[in-house]
This record gives C-alpha cells, sequence and structure tokens, in this order.
C-alpha cells in the first residue's frame, strides 16, 4: 500500500506597527500575482482582517502547495523577497507563522466528515 501523497499549508498572520500607513492593496496584489505564477500551488488567499474578533491580527495569508519544495520554491523566490522586504517588513510589529501536512481531501472534507478509506 502506498502512502497517501500530503500537501502542504502555510499560514502566516501579520501585525502592522500602529499609525503605519500599510500599502495592504498593493501587498494583496503582489503576492497573488507572485502565487499565480509558480508551479504547485494548489490555493492561495490573503488580505485583511475584517475586523469580529478584537485583537486579532491585521493580514493573513493562507497558500496551500503540493508538498514542501514547492513552498521552499514560493519562499525562497526573489519576488517573494522582495514583496517582504519592501511591503511587509518595514511595516511589521508581529507576525505567526504555522505550516502543516495533510492529505489533499482534508481541503474539501465538511467539518466531522470521515475520511474516505478502509477504517
Amino acid at each position: 500500500m502506498t502512502a497517501t501523497p500530503m500537501v502542504f499549508t502555510h499560514i502566516v498572520n501579520f501585525q502592522w506597527r500602529d499609525g503605519d500607513d500599510v500599502s495592504v492593496t498593493a501587498i494583496v496584489d503582489a503576492l497573488s500575482v507572485l502565487a499565480s505564477r509558480l508551479k504547485g500551488v494548489r490555493s492561495y488567499v490573503c488580505g485583511p482582517d475584517i475586523g469580529l474578533t478584537p485583537e486579532a491580527y491585521d493580514f493573513a495569508v493562507v497558500g496551500t502547495f503540493d508538498d514542501r519544495d514547492c513552498f521552499t520554491a514560493y519562499r525562497d523566490h526573489p519576488e517573494h523577497q522582495r514583496i517582504l522586504n519592501e511591503l511587509i517588513l518595514p511595516h511589521l510589529r508581529a507576525r505567526t507563522v504555522v505550516q502543516l501536512e495533510h492529505a489533499p481531501d482534508e481541503l474539501e472534507r465538511a467539518p466531522g466528515e470521515s475520511l474516505p478509506g478502509p477504517r
């Protein structure tokens, strides 16, 4: 029996420094264009917090990649580094990063739904 291939999801949250004028539209546009041009990006969404939870961070990125290598190519890409260095890091107060591997079909299951296959 072969192992189920695992996909790689990267989640990052940014908190901006108080009073900074952050160009959120430029960040969203630049990251979205980059993700659309790279091999192995399964899904990618980013944007500002909508303000429903007090003390939430200001901006989030959630990207799912075919594997670790595809994520590493994204992370190390010169355009990604430019976006970080020019648009994000100058305004950053704090960030959180979580990365996880999971079966591809976990993205399509409803909460509480069982995984397919033998039990």
